[in-house]
């Protein structure tokens, strides 16, 4: 689980993001990008519908995984972003490492994480 510091957690803010933000499109999953005005801590939001299941089992694993994937990757994504992170239904059957590796490529692809 993302430490609070890290979680975009007020309505006002994700509504903000969805709105502003740049959409970056993936295989797995959408997402969101808004770059703030203060270079704070990058703040992340996981939005899985019931579009993606009706179950709440598959939906709750679905936002563990993305939040355990991003937790992985917290060192190497800049400062002063928002994201939001948009379930797609092919998400559900898929293991921690595809989604790792399709959240390294969308985090590449946005210029969101530091060059080596």
């Amino acid at each position: 689980m993302l430490p609070e510091k890290f979680r975009l957690q007020d309505f006002g803010e994700i509504e903000k993001v969805k709105k502003e933000g740049k959409l970056i499109q993936n295989p797995l999953f959408g997402l969101l990008v808004l770059k703030r005005e203060d270079n704070g801590l990058s703040r992340f939001a996981f939005i899985v519908s019931l579009k993606i299941s009706k179950k709440s089992t598959k939906r709750n694993r679905a936002k563990r995984l993305l939040s355990e994937v991003v937790r992985s990757f917290l060192p190497e994504i800049k400062d002063g972003f928002d994201l939001v992170f948009l379930a797609k239904k092919s998400i559900i059957d898929k293991s921690f490492w595809d989604i790792k590796k399709q959240v390294e490529i969308i985090l590449k692809k946005g210029g969101l994480t530091y060059e080596d």
